[in-house]
Formats: C-alpha cells, sequence, structure tokens
C-alpha cells in the first residue's frame, strides 16, 4: 500500500472511531437520563403525587436547596401535584461519569 493509500485509510479509521465513540457516549447519556426519570416517577408515584406536563428540570446548583454537588451530579426540579396541592421537589441524581460527585438526594416537601 503506497503512503497516500494509508494516511486515507488511517484518517478514515480514526473518523469512523471518534464517530463510534460519539454515539456511544449520547446513548450512554440517553440510557443515565432514562434512568434517572423513572428513579423520579417511581418515587413521585409512591408519594401519591402526578407529575405535571413539563415538571421535569435540571437546574443548577445555585438554583437548588442543596449545599454541595459535584461534576458528577444531575439536579432536578420535580414539580406535581397532590391532593390538589402544587409541591416541588429536588433529587440530586448520580451519574456515573465522574468521581467528582455527592451521594444521591432527596427533599421532599413535609
Amino acid at each position: 500500500m503506497d503512503a497516500t493509500k494509508k494516511s486515507k485509510v488511517i484518517i478514515v479509521s480514526f473518523l469512523a472511531g471518534a464517530l463510534l465513540l460519539s454515539v456511544l457516549a449520547y446513548m450512554g447519556m440517553s440510557a443515565a437520563s432514562n434512568e434517572h426519570m423513572a428513579i423520579i416517577r417511581s418515587v413521585i408515584k409512591q408519594q401519591g403525587g402526578v407529575i405535571v406536563p413539563d415538571g421535569v428540570t435540571a437546574v443548577p446548583l445555585e438554583e437548588s436547596p442543596f449545599e454541595r454537588s459535584g461534576k458528577g451530579n444531575t439536579i432536578y426540579r420535580i414539580q406535581y401535584t397532590k391532593d390538589g396541592q402544587s409541591l416541588t421537589a429536588w433529587y440530586r441524581s448520580e451519574n456515573h461519569s465522574s468521581i467528582i460527585k455527592e451521594p444521591e438526594e432527596w427533599i421532599l416537601p413535609q
């Protein structure tokens, strides 16, 4: 194989590998997000609540009642109704993609 063909094969292989890693990373983040949503639905249902449409949003640490959070955490604000009341719960999830994180935690209204 001549040098130009070899360099083209190397470049195409590198790009294909990068594309594959990107797709795998996207699938992993999507799976983690789906897992978090399943946990949120389950806990709110156990509380006897119903999540309002578009009631789950990821928020920065500054907008949450949590004192600490790491890069490996996602903080969710969950707005839901229970017995005709509008309530807000908070969930700090633990992502598996970072070692800088706080433990999973819920703040539920009393």
